[in-house]
């Protein structure tokens, strides 16, 4: 198993985590991996050899230099053209400013002085402390770029490091701050050509929204040299609905980033001569290992490669198992920890790698026109001396490809300050060496390897993405200063590096995000590229994705692609035609309405709501959480007449909404209020209150709040992303705990909507077995499919635990108290669904799920045909008590333990 193997590019930080965790043991046996973990906790260990992907059992025969190169099947992915294009303009615009340093605000900075009369946070070993003490609700970055040239200084990566240990701070020693905000002085020019050094900030800021879902995160790049100047634009921006977090504004024009597709003239291939010289630094492993090879094969160029792996260590072809190599280095004359010796048996590994990557190149060139030059990238006199020796030998270098990297993929809360300067650091000071050392002689083409996450941002990849974007921005500035340099984006490969192992084909399968783009087909953009590149008719900057990448991005940011492809903007006013359809079922009346306001009543009885009655929580009838989202939107598609709810997010369950007695209806409260309406997408916050009373009728709480959420909506519904059915090896069969008799929460008629619930060594699913009648009767005239959503929710519960002094074979019972995100795709409800006869599968995963520990959590409804229905992310929960899966009985969880866990009003009313 390859070091590449175990990269994480990108992944959200949840997969990747959970990739990390499984690949525990490998062996470097030629064409084979073990892998083991335990099934769970103290279980059996499951053992998966797995057949390596990334090179063929033999060297390929040499090519006479015209052997075919290229995909036996279509693109997977698009070729896509980076520019900075004209934005629309703020709804604000003509608005006054507001105050970009409000109250509470921390200010870092590179200037050294005061702003406004905000004094910098100092960027020393203090910096953390201080924003501990401070608690601030608003970040400032501001950052000057006049004194930077092509590469960062290091003032300037002080600086860069100093906004990822401030945002660190705030998650781990404060709280999450309101805004977030970085501004880049002198980061453009008149010409739309940023400054190289930019990118280090725009990437950063860029993944940092998606993991921030609640902050408002913006970076504004601007041509203005003062703040005076770029305040009011900057101030502007934090208060605006984004497409990108990421705006330009350059000779008085707002600008984003374009992704125009295009395919690129396809040129004549190279000749084969190999009459030119490549230097790449990296890659005699995982991606870059295939690219040499097929050039190899197809040109026989020149080849040097740059690279800290040592190809003629003594061990190099020792052939030992991982264990057995272990036990000799721990208990011999070395004594290494198991970690070190772990370390040292993958170092071999890397060398063998190396090794074979050599042999194949040297056959396919010729011994004497492949050189290998070892050496640390990171540092300068290294990279120096063997440039200067490749100089001396060559004399000019056609082509320069800048393959090296590496990832860490985590949260900003799990990164540590070391791994970010790492990730960050192979990338950047790679390259500002290369430059220095190429200072005097320019290769003739330089070409970097950057990344889609560089484009768009990463969960967890607040470093790499941030090392990418740089790649981008500095292309971009070069190539307008007459040096012919590229960037090219790319995605996960399928057959080489992270992508190649049949566990993480079967991953990104389930996660829908990304496009497996097959060796053959990278092997044909690369090539593609050196051509356009050859007849001088390469973009500075190209990233590649496809169907997955989409429809993600549609997700994460609505209309970007509209933008993208060049279609006009929707007026940014209020839409004029009401809703042919405005769901009325949890809206008895308007009692108030404003501008961007309104608030609606709805009576909650047993007679007019008599499906509460089958869903019980201690003993009361009860409305399901999982119902909020569809007041929610109702209410939300009365004060945006014309739109339908695409996500509901921030879902938080507060206190139960329950109906005591037959005689006597609970009035509640719900008040939706406008965020922002933008051309493609209204938010609206929505709240819902109402009176508590005790059984007996007395007042208990006036106006408390039962529930809270986020709307989005859109003029049409997105369209569904597609999911790879799991198949059933491994999964075992568990029963609904809801429906079994118990005094804490149980389910019936309406809400037994699931069958064939079973645990799955991914995680837990089931299908969606809808009563129809049922549905006919009572919710015909929802537009969120909530009981679907409801017997999602709860497969994610499905588990086996050990109860103190009580043995095994126990499942929780618990109930929702937060879910982050709920994406809605295609406009089903529960009665089209139903109506239609339409299968649906629910997953939900990862395989250990704790919903009180507020971990990373996702669950899937899935159509036969592999369409998402609906999704939920990051849910949290509270555990009431448990059902034994044999028995039958109940036992309540200890009240302490319970209470241990709550976080809302409702957690505490199910403990009391």
């Amino acid at each position: 198993m390859t070091a590449a193997h175990r990269e994480t590019t990108l992944l959200g930080a949840e997969g990747a985590r959970e990739l990390i965790a499984f690949l525990t043991r490998a062996d470097a046996t030629a064409g084979t991996a073990v892998l083991e973990r335990p099934v769970r906790p103290g279980g059996p260990v499951r053992r998966l050899t797995l057949r390596r992907a990334d090179r063929p059992a033999t060297a390929p025969a040499p090519g006479d230099g015209h052997e075919p190169v290229g995909p036996a099947e279509p693109h997977l992915l698009d070729r896509h053209v980076l520019r900075l294009a004209p934005a629309p303009t703020p709804a604000r615009a003509d608005a006054p400013a507001p105050d970009l340093f409000p109250a509470g605000t921390a200010l870092l900075t590179n200037t050294g002085n005061h702003v406004r009369g905000v004094e910098p946070v100092p960027l020393d070993d203090t910096l953390e402390d201080t924003i501990a003490r401070v608690r601030p609700r608003h970040i400032r970055v501001l950052v000057d770029l006049r004194a930077d040239q092509a590469t960062p200084s290091e003032a300037l990566l002080d600086l860069h490091d100093a906004v990822f240990r401030t945002a660190k701070a705030c998650v781990e020693r404060a709280a999450r701050p309101e805004s977030f905000a970085v501004v880049v002085l002198g980061g453009v020019d008149g010409a739309r050509v940023p400054h190289p050094c930019a990118g280090l900030f725009t990437g950063f800021a860029k993944s940092l929204a998606l993991e921030w879902p609640d902050t408002s995160v913006v970076a504004v790049v601007h041509e203005a040299r003062d703040l005076v100047t770029a305040e009011p634009d900057a101030a502007r921006e934090t208060v605006t609905e984004q497409l990108l977090p990421v705006v330009y504004y350059a000779g008085g024009t707002r600008l984003l980033w374009q992704a125009v597709t295009d395919p690129g003239e396809r040129a004549d291939t190279r000749s084969g001569t190999g009459d030119y010289a490549v230097v790449a630094a990296g890659g005699a492993r995982g991606i870059g290992a295939e690219l040499l090879v097929a050039l190899a094969r197809r040109d026989r160029p020149r080849l040097h490669i740059l690279g800290s792996t040592d190809p003629d260590s003594a061990e190099a072809d020792a052939r030992l198992e991982r264990k057995d190599f272990i036990r000799a280095r721990t208990t011999g004359p070395e004594r290494l920890t198991v970690r070190e010796a772990n370390l040292a048996y993958d170092r071999l590994g890397s060398a063998r790698e190396v090794r074979a990557t050599l042999a194949t190149l040297r056959e396919l060139c010729g011994t004497d026109r492949v050189t290998y030059h070892r050496c640390d990238l990171r540092d300068a006199d290294e990279v120096n001396a063997a440039v200067r020796r490749i100089t001396d030998t060559e004399g000019g270098v056609d082509l320069l490809l800048n393959i090296a990297g590496t990832n860490r993929a985590a949260s900003v809360e799990q990164k540590r300050l070391k791994d970010f300067r790492t990730v960050r650091d192979l990338k950047v000071r790679t390259y500002a060496h290369l430059k220095a050392a190429f200072a005097g002689r320019q290769p003739r083409l330089w070409c970097n390897f950057g990344s889609f996450v560089g484009f768009t941002g990463q969960t967890g990849e607040t470093d790499y993405g941030a090392a990418n974007d740089y790649f981008n921005t500095a292309a971009l500035h070069h190539s307008s200063h007459g040096t012919r340099e590229f960037t090219l984006g790319w995605t996960l490969w399928r057959d080489v590096g992270l992508g190649a192992t049949p566990l993480m084909r079967t991953f990104l399968a389930k996660s829908a995000q990304f496009t497996a783009m097959p060796t053959a087909e990278g092997v044909d953009h690369f090539l593609h590229e050196l051509d356009l590149a050859h007849h001088g008719r390469q973009a500075p900057v190209t990233v590649f994705f496809g169907a997955a990448e989409r429809a993600a991005i549609e997700a994460a940011a609505p209309g970007y692609l509209d933008f993208c492809r060049g279609v006009p903007a929707a007026p940014s006013g209020p839409p004029a035609a009401p809703s042919p359809r405005r769901p009325e079922f949890y809206v008895d009346d308007i009692v108030d309405r404003g501008p961007g306001r309104l608030t609606v009543v709805r009576s909650f009885g047993l007679d007019r709501d008599a499906y509460l009655r089958e869903h019980v929580v201690d003993g009361h009838a009860t409305l399901p959480g999982t119902f909020v989202p569809e007041l929610a939107a109702e209410a939300a598609m009365h004060l945006v007449p014309g739109r339908v709810p695409v996500v509901i997010e921030d879902v938080r369950l507060e206190s139960f909404l329950r109906v005591y007695k037959a005689d006597r209806e609970e009035v509640k409260k719900t008040t939706a209020r406008l965020l922002s309406h933008g051309p493609r997408e209204s938010v609206v916050a929505v709240e819902v209150t109402g009176d508590v009373r005790a059984p007996d009728g007395r007042l208990l709480v006036k106006d408390r709040r039962h529930f809270s959420a986020r709307v989005r909506l859109r003029d049409e519904p997105v369209a569904a992303p597609r999911w790879e059915h799991w198949d059933d090896h491994g999964a075992e069969p568990l029963a609904d705990p809801y429906h079994v008799p118990n005094p804490a929460v149980l389910l019936s008629g309406v809400f037994v909507s699931t069958s064939g619930t079973r645990t799955h060594p991914s995680g837990r699913r089931a299908r969606y077995s809808p009563d129809r009648a049922g549905i006919d009767r009572w919710f015909s005239g929802l537009v969120v499919p909530s009981v679907l959503l409801d017997g999602l929710a709860r497969v994610c519960v499905l588990d086996r635990a050990e109860l103190p002094g009580h043995g095994g074979d126990w499942t929780p019972l618990a109930v929702p108290r937060t879910i982050r995100r709920i994406d809605l795709y295609g406009g089903h409800s529960d009665a089209s669904l139903a109506a239609a006869g339409t299968r649906v599968e629910l997953y939900s995963l990862p395989a250990r799920l704790d919903l009180e520990s507020g971990a990373a959590n996702r669950a899937v409804a899935v159509t036969a045909a592999g369409d998402v229905v609906l999704q939920i992310k990051d849910m949290t929960g509270v555990v009431l008590g448990h059902v034994h899966q044999t028995t039958g009985a109940y036992r309540e969880r200890p009240r302490d333990a319970a209470r241990a866990h709550q976080a809302t009003p409702q957690a505490q009313e199910a403990t009391s």
